[in-house]
């Protein structure tokens, strides 16, 4: 291991076991690395399992497979050179800023003179000067994150983890901070030598981190390592930005909606004596009025759009449309050439339509999905038509085994309902066929 090595993941994979019993493989095999003096950027979609290495890299959980090493050592427990920034703030609503950014040092059992020497210096290098006897209740969201960011200032790690810090502020408010964060990093008047940011928004990663890894899905693992050599300060609408951005874009766009199958090799082709039955879909977990508002800013913009340009114009972080177009394109509605969307005839028929057309046309392209046939195909095996929905998703992590069955239970229930092709009744936890009434 390399002297400056601050954390590594050596081939570590991550299972989970749900509820219901079935095994969901969140990592594999994933290699990673964060030296000192560097800011690393986890990115990629929900689902790739960029909060599950924080945890592993902070010692919050275990590996099921493969070794963590703090500084060249096993990591044993909690790991003491980490400090975390979290997305939801997570203060104490009953303390002041200045009680909350204490708090941290507790554990420490520092003398008084050491504590409030800390936080006063933590306070100063986040701008929270004056709001020392403040309540959470009287800041705003951006103030929030300030004394989250202290907090973790304040215990004077080596490491700052990051997991998706901005996500809930407004674009201003986002935009400074994470300038500050930037500017704290790189004064070097704080002991943190190196940060690992967790996000899906591509030009937060471009803006902050010097190297990018990019992950994907089912399960996840790094995609690609991606050098970013922008000097600081870093313009977001620089030529050289821009592209990194795109760069960055094709990538995901790619992985998720890939233009063509993977390819066969002869051998392959020989081995197919009989032809195969089609893959299994799984559904992103978005809702069907989401979906058709984004078919509507596409026939908008002519029928045709760019992906990314698509989710700045309709204010949706771009991963969230991503997942919207797939499931378009699951139901036939819209094409995805390359780095762009564009409606297909159905698309343009089911735009056309009235709402009890629109409901026909879903259920029909609702029907063709291979998930929904091989469900109704199981929910038929009852002579009542119904199925415990705790069995479908044991079912679903068995056809789709790298998936959250939870997720893509959700997802079918919640179309099959706008679709009229499933019904699913909360009191007795079942789903049912919509035969046009509940079946009692």
């Amino acid at each position: 291991m390399e002297k400056n090595t601050l954390i590594e993941l050596r081939n570590v994979s991550k299972t989970y076991t749900l509820e219901s019993g079935t095994d969901l493989k969140v990592l594999a095999d994933v290699n990673l690395k964060v030296s000192a003096d560097e800011v690393v950027a986890l990115l990629g979609p929900s689902g790739s399992g960029k909060s599950t290495c924080l945890r592993l890299m902070s010692g919050l959980n275990d590996p099921s497979n493969g070794e963590v090493f703090s500084r060249g050592s096993p990591l044993q427990g909690t790991n003491l050179d980490v400090a975390m920034v979290f997305q939801s703030f997570a203060l104490f609503p009953w303390e002041t800023v200045y009680q909350n950014i204490a708090l941290a040092l507790k554990p420490l059992h520092l003398p008084a003179a050491e504590t409030k020497a800390r936080v006063k210096k933590a306070i100063d290098l986040v701008g929270l000067e004056g709001f020392e006897e403040a309540y959470p209740r009287e800041l705003s969201g951006g103030m929030k994150q300030r004394v989250g960011i202290a907090r973790a200032l304040v215990m004077e790690r080596p490491l700052i983890f990051l997991d998706e810090p901005f996500s809930a502020l407004d674009v201003l408010t986002a935009d400074t901070l994470r300038t500050e964060m930037v500017n704290i990093f790189l004064d070097k008047k704080t002991p943190t030598r190196s940060m690992v940011l967790v996000t899906h928004n591509i030009q937060e990663a471009v803006f902050m981190a010097k190297r990018i890894l990019v992950m994907g899905i089912n399960p996840g693992h790094i995609r690609k390592e991606i050098l970013n050599d922008l000097s600081y300060p870093r313009d977001d609408q620089s030529p050289a930005f821009r592209r990194m951005v795109s760069q960055i874009h094709a990538l995901i766009t790619e992985a998720l909606m890939p233009d063509a199958p993977s390819a066969v090799s002869p051998g392959q082709l020989l081995e197919q004596k009989a032809p195969k039955e089609p893959p299994i879909e799984t559904l992103p977990n978005v809702q069907i009025v989401e979906m058709i508002g984004l078919l509507d800013a596409i026939a908008d913009q002519g029928g045709f759009a760019d992906i990314f340009e698509l989710a700045h114009d309709t204010g949706k972080d771009f991963g969230r449309t991503l997942y919207l177009v797939k499931g378009l394109e699951l139901l036939q509605l819209v094409d995805t050439p390359k780095q762009k969307v564009a409606l297909t005839e159905l698309g343009r028929a089911f735009l056309s339509g009235d709402i009890n057309a629109r409901k026909k046309m879903l259920h029909e392209l609702f029907g063709d999905l291979r998930i929904v046939q091989i469900t109704s195909n199981l929910i038929r095996k009852n002579e009542n038509l119904r199925l415990p929905i705790e069995a479908l998703t044991e079912r679903v992590g068995e056809w789709l085994p790298n998936e959250n069955p939870h997720h893509v239970v959700e997802a079918l229930v919640s179309w099959g309902r706008f679709a009229e092709y499933f019904g699913y009744n909360d009191d007795t936890k079942e789903v049912y066929l919509d035969v046009g009434q509940e079946i009692t």
